[in-house]
């Protein structure tokens, strides 16, 4: 598992260098929906906001250009926009923090509101798109009837897919991030990919739609030894050519977030804060383990260790929550502190003070020098090789 984890975060080291680097002159990659793909992506894997990027390698003023004009280009007679192009947009505008309620005096999301309404229109019939254009309006946190996560459920084929293994893949992302989703039919759903899955390579297809499926995977929180999570990014990196691509564009960029273990969802959270004017793109792995250091309170004393990576300069946060995707045995939960802008851990493994009696507490360590790190997940930032453990033990 290691070394999927590591080769892993190399290849997503690569692939944003990919990206970055087949960035035309004039800014973008190709078309709508690539040129949004393409910055969803590096988001996601590599925490890049493109429309704040200071580089001299990579220019990053064409954003808001671009976006005005795909904007503008949509009120055209003759516009080649389609709605599920203008989902994928909105996704982007998203993830460079871009307000859809009032883009150029302009509410996208009740654009998409319109089409979803509107849905099966000439333009806009295929099961992908609606799913594609539902999770849009649920990241950007629009508000829209319940009748329209119905009317995604009730597109469900008997056997549990919507169409095919992508448009499935996306309808389970986006009955995730909405509320009031049908339990069953996304178990149905899950049940339908499962049966896709290789015996052999564990993939569910080609690249793009392995990497679809995993996204589905981590949203609906499928045990990941249920569908052989490492075992699945293993082949999906069978797939890296030597030019550090997954074959293409719009694969490398369908395949990176997967590789990072970060789905659509996560858009909904990301921070729109950033005060840095230069940003470091490369990734760094750590170790972290959890030790039980507490008897006879608790009698667990299995210690878990695991590789993780993230984007250089990342919170010890942003690397505890790579990790509980990757086993729940290091689930957490935090409490968020205003006066100082920070978050302490509550639980870990589901145990908590409360389990001891407040005899032990969980306490962040250096675990080469076994020193305490006083900074906490929010302010602590690990180097490259970092060896970090959470110890539940008495003060």
């Amino acid at each position: 598992d290691r070394k999927v984890i590591v080769k892993s975060s190399q290849a997503i080291a690569r692939g944003t260098g990919y990206l970055l680097s087949h960035q035309s002159p004039s800014g973008g990659w190709g078309s709508f929906s690539l040129n949004a793909q393409v910055i969803v992506s590096l988001r996601l894997a590599g925490g890049i906001n493109m429309a704040r990027l200071n580089s001299s390698s990579v220019n990053s003023g064409w954003v808001d250009e671009y976006f005005v004009s795909v904007i503008k280009s949509m009120f055209q007679v003759n516009s080649t926009m389609s709605m599920g192009q203008l989902a994928y947009v909105v996704m982007a505008l998203k993830a460079m923090c871009k307000d859809t309620n009032q883009f150029m005096g302009i509410n996208l999301n009740q654009k998409l509101i319109e089409n979803l309404e509107h849905y099966p229109s000439p333009n806009f019939h295929h099961p992908y798109a609606y799913s594609l254009t539902l999770l849009s309006l649920c990241l950007t946190n629009a508000q829209y009837k319940p009748k329209l996560i119905t009317k995604l459920q009730d597109m469900q084929s008997p056997d549990g897919k919507w169409a095919d293994v992508d448009t499935t893949a996306m309808a389970i992302l986006a009955l995730n991030c909405v509320d009031g989703s049908d339990d069953a039919v996304l178990a149905k759903g899950i049940q339908a990919l499962l049966s896709q899955q290789s015996k052999t390579t564990y993939q569910f297809g080609n690249e793009y739609t392995t990497a679809h499926v995993i996204q589905a995977m981590l949203s609906q929180q499928v045990p990941i030894s249920k569908w052989n999570y490492m075992g699945v990014l293993d082949g999906l990196l069978k797939y890296e050519t030597v030019d550090d691509s997954f074959g293409r564009v719009d694969n490398t960029a369908a395949v990176l977030p997967s590789l990072a273990g970060a789905i659509y969802l996560d858009l909904k959270s990301i921070p729109c804060n950033e005060q840095s004017d230069n940003t470091d793109t490369s990734i760094i792995t750590i170790q972290y383990t959890i030790r039980y250091q507490c008897t006879p309170y608790i009698n667990q004393t299995d210690e878990n260790s695991v590789i993780v990576a993230s984007k250089a300069d990342s919170s010890m946060l942003t690397f505890m929550r790579a990790a509980e995707k990757l086993n729940s045995a290091y689930r957490f939960s935090v409490k968020y502190h205003p006066s100082f802008s920070a978050y302490t851990v509550e639980t870990i493994n589901n145990i908590s003070s409360l389990a001891s009696g407040n005899a032990c507490y969980w306490f962040l360590q250096n675990d080469v020098t076994n020193r305490k790190i006083p900074l906490g997940i929010s302010h602590y930032k690990p180097h490259n090789n970092a060896k970090v453990a959470f110890i539940y033990r008495r003060p």
